[in-house]
Order: structure tokens, then sequence, then C-alpha cells
């Protein structure tokens, strides 16, 4: 059977994804690829383990090279296909721009959405998206898409739909360490330093694997709820997020939010060194000030 070959490698390009399984399922293909538990409740046929996709920083990267290069070697087979008749990413550069780059040279449509942040660093990059079918959420981005010779299509952002009030978030302060387990390892002391003198703090997790491990870690001292598919900060009292979807879900929400990570040194430099924004949350950088406080720890 024809199938559309689909790639997210994180939980907010798993959210993206749902709607565009259902949407290539409607269409009378079939959806292929990698995502998690909402891109394969709505029919995406996985062909790899969505945790092992979930990096963050160049140090984590590295721990997991030879299963990513077993993922992407998978990716190009299923790519060349003569029943694959179309390439759609879901942000995910590392493992999406060499694909869009072989589905190009083998011409095959590709789709991108979500595509790589060329204004903060490697613009570059943007040569690459000459004709391709471009997706984003902002009108800035799409002005630079457009710039290098892409075919850019705004839509709306989902997070922005999300509607589903949490009772449990009402009046909490709310602490996001991570959607990645090993972001997550290295954020959660300088979160449960900050929780421990907070009224009313509740740890959230993006999955099951991440739910499991806080409740593991926190051993009760904490409440951890996981975050449902739409389910909206709305009505909670503050928020301490890693930069990221997190902090514009929760911005978008009115919830007074914080930024703070903690990253491995090599990631630090290479941003030092490459990064061209003075923020690094989405909120900030629309608005050029900084209405989200940001912290960065090494």
């Amino acid at each position: 059977m024809s199938f559309f070959l689909i790639v997210s490698g994180e939980d907010s390009g798993d959210v993206i994804g749902e709607e565009l399984v259902k949407t290539v399922a409607e269409q009378g293909f079939e959806a292929v690829g990698t995502g998690g538990t909402n891109m394969q409740s709505a029919g995406l046929k996985p062909v790899a383990n969505f945790e092992d996709m979930a990096v963050n920083g160049f140090f984590d990267v590295l721990k997991k090279l030879p299963k990513l290069f077993f993922i992407k070697k998978n990716l190009q087979k299923k790519l060349k296909d003569e029943n694959c008749k179309a390439l759609i990413c879901i942000d995910y550069p590392g493992m999406n721009l060499p694909l869009m780059k072989l589905a190009k040279k083998i011409n095959k449509p590709v789709f991108y959405v979500a595509p790589p942040q060329i204004w903060a660093w490697k613009k570059n990059r943007g040569r690459h998206f000459k004709g391709v079918n471009v997706w984003v959420f902002f009108e800035f981005e799409k002005n630079i898409y457009e710039s290098f010779g892409a075919n850019v299509s705004l839509v709306r952002h989902p997070c922005l739909d999300n509607t589903k009030i949490c009772d449990a978030f009402k009046d909490k302060v709310l602490f996001l360490p991570g959607s990645r387990l090993g972001q997550l390892k290295r954020n959660l002391s300088r979160y449960i330093s900050i929780a421990k003198d907070v009224e009313n703090a509740v740890f959230v997790a993006s999955r099951k694997e991440l739910f499991d491990f806080l409740n593991k870690k926190l051993r009760g001292k904490f409440s951890v709820i996981l975050k449902e598919r739409k389910m909206s900060f709305k009505g909670a009292k503050a928020a301490f997020c890693t930069p990221g979807t997190a902090v514009l879900e929760a911005f978008t929400a009115d919830v007074p939010t914080t930024a703070i990570a903690v990253i491995d040194p090599l990631t630090f430099i290479i941003g030092k060194l490459f990064l061209k924004t003075k923020y690094l949350t989405l909120p900030n950088i629309i608005l050029d000030k900084e209405v989200v406080p940001e912290y960065i720890y090494l």
C-alpha cells in the first residue's frame, strides 16, 4: 500500500503530527515513520522506538549516536521505497534535514512542519528549503523562509488550541523539568531545590516514561501529573519550564512563567559560538523583550 513517511522525534512534534497522520489516512494513504503515543493512536505505523529519539543537547546525541544512526538508515530505506509517495518532516532537524535532502534528490515531495530555527543559528540551512513546502507558526518565520525560496504557509500553533482545563493545575505552581529523559535528569535537582520552598508545587510529565521516572525519583514528596493532549495550564499560579513548547503553552495560558535549564558544557560552548538571538524562549523572541525570565546553568 502507498504511504507517507512522517518523521517526528520529540513530544511537541508528536502533538503536531497527530492531525497530520489523520489527514494522510483520510486521503487513502498509510502513515509510516516515527512518533509517540499521539501519532500512533491516530494510526501511525512506527518503524523505530520513539524514546530512542528524544535527545537534548550535543552530549545526549553523542550517547545515542549508534541508535540514531540505525534509525536514520531505516528511514532512508523507507523513503526510497517505491510505495513511499512523500516525506513529512516535523521539527527534529538533525534527522529530518538529511532525509529532506535525500527526498529532493530522488524527486519525492517534501512537506516540512516547524522547520529549523534558522533565525536563531545556522542560517545557511535555509538554502536547502528552496522549493520545499514549509508550514510555520509565526509571521517572522514565514518571511525568513520565503526569502530562501520556500513555499511557506502560516498555520495555527497546536498549543493555542489547548482548551481542556485541568482542575489539578488550579492554583498550583507547575514544574516542567524537560520532555526528554536526559534533559529531565540534568534539570531535576535544580527544579527540586526551587520546589521545596514553594507551596502547592506539582511536577508535570509529558509522557508515561517521564511520569514513572519522576514518581520514582520524587518518592511522594511532590505530586506528579501526566499532561494529556490539549490540556491547558490555565488556572495555574506559576510555571517553571525548560525553554521550548512548554514555555509557550504556559505563557499563552496567561500563567506567569520562568524558563530554567541546566545544559551540558559542549552545548553551552556551541551555543555561545553560533546562537544569533538574545533570547531562548519564543515569547521573548517574538516580542523582542524579556517577558519570560530565562536562567541557564552549567
